[in-house]
């Protein structure tokens, strides 16, 4: 059960450094104002709830 919340935790970390860093450059070069804030957020929360599992496992251990 561990190994499973520690692959997600490294899964949500990637989508999060994909949304922040490829796709919100991307929506920013192409002026699309809406979908810039939408991966913010979904960026920002993703990474949040990885380290929330974080310190989840890390208050279980």
């Amino acid at each position: 059960m561990i190994q499973l919340f520690t692959w997600s935790i490294m899964v949500l970390l990637f989508a999060a450094l994909v949304l922040l860093a490829v796709d919100r450059s991307i929506y920013r070069t192409s002026s699309w104002t809406r979908e810039q804030r939408f991966t913010s957020i979904m960026g920002w929360s993703y990474t949040v709830a990885a380290l929330l599992i974080l310190a989840g496992l890390l208050i279980y251990m």
